[in-house]
C-alpha cells in the first residue's frame, strides 16, 4: 500500500463544522476503534450504529469515508504510524463486507451493465467498493474489478458487455494508465458511457479535460447522483 493509495482513501475534505456534534464524535471513536488492538470493538460500534436505523447509505457515506480520510490525514500529518494506517483501512474493508453481507441479496432492476475498475496499476479501492454496493441496492447490474491490468480489464469490458465504466484513479500518478485505458476504450466500444472517479478527479482536472471522460465524480454522493441522473425509470 502506496502513500498514494492512503491519500486517496477518500476524494473531498469533509466538513466537520457541518456536521452534527453525535456524528463527529462517532468518527472519531470509530477511527480510534479501527487502530484498537481487537477488531472487536470497531465492529461492535459499526453495529451499533447500524443498529440506530442507519441505512447503509448512511454507515457508508456519514461514517466509514470520512474515518477512511481522517486515517489518511492523521497520517500525513504524522498523527499515525504507517502500520496503524493499513491496520485502520483494512477493517474499513471488512467492515464494508461485513455490512453488505448483512442484507438480502439486491434485485437487478437495471437494464445497463456496469463495470467498476481501479486503473491499471492500483490494487485498493475502497470508495468504489461502496459505491458499487449502494447501487447494486438501487437495482444496478455491477461489475468489480480491482487490481486489474490494462489488459483484464480491456477484457472485461467485452466479456461484461457494460454500457457503463467506472474508472477510479488515485491521482497524478496514475494519469499515464487512465489515459492509455480510456483511449483503448474509445476506440474498441465508443458507446460506453465512461465516468472517472478518485483524486485525480480534484488533482488533475486538466488531464482530464484533456482525455475527455463522460462523467467526473469526486465523491460517493455525485457517483450516485450521476447514475440516477443515466438511469430511466427501474423495471
Amino acid at each position: 500500500m502506496s502513500r498514494e493509495v492512503l491519500l486517496r482513501l477518500a476524494t473531498r475534505r469533509h466538513d466537520t463544522a457541518a456536521m452534527s456534534e453525535e456524528v463527529a464524535e462517532r468518527i472519531d471513536a470509530l477511527c480510534h476503534a479501527l487502530i484498537a488492538e481487537s477488531q472487536e470493538s470497531v465492529v461492535r460500534l459499526v453495529l451499533d450504529i447500524q443498529a440506530g436505523e442507519e441505512s447503509l447509505d448512511a454507515l457508508y457515506m456519514r461514517y466509514l469515508a470520512p474515518a477512511a480520510e481522517r486515517l489518511g490525514l492523521m497520517w500525513e500529518r504524522d498523527e499515525l504510524t504507517f502500520l496503524q494506517v493499513a491496520l485502520g483501512v483494512g477493517r474499513i474493508y471488512d467492515l464494508v463486507r461485513l455490512l453488505r453481507d448483512r442484507l438480502p441479496p439486491p434485485r437487478v432492476t437495471r437494464d445497463s451493465v456496469v463495470l467498476f475498475a481501479t486503473v491499471p496499476g492500483e490494487h485498493h479501492g475502497i470508495g468504489i467498493e461502496m459505491a458499487a454496493e449502494l447501487l447494486r441496492q438501487r437495482g444496478w447490474d455491477i461489475k468489480l474489478l480491482i487490481g486489474g491490468s490494462h489488459d483484464e480489464v480491456m477484457a472485461e469490458i467485452a466479456r461484461s458487455s457494460c454500457l457503463i465504466l467506472g474508472l477510479s484513479s488515485s491521482g497524478r500518478a496514475s494519469g499515464d494508465a487512465l489515459a492509455r485505458l480510456l483511449g483503448d476504450v474509445r476506440l474498441a466500444h465508443p458507446n460506453i458511457h465512461v465516468i472517472v472517479s478518485g483524486r485525480i478527479v480534484l488533482e488533475d482536472p486538466d488531464l482530464l479535460d484533456r482525455i475527455g471522460p463522460d462523467s467526473t465524480v469526486a465523491t460517493i454522493e455525485e457517483a450516485i447522483t450521476t447514475f440516477e441522473n443515466l438511469a430511466g425509470p427501474s423495471s
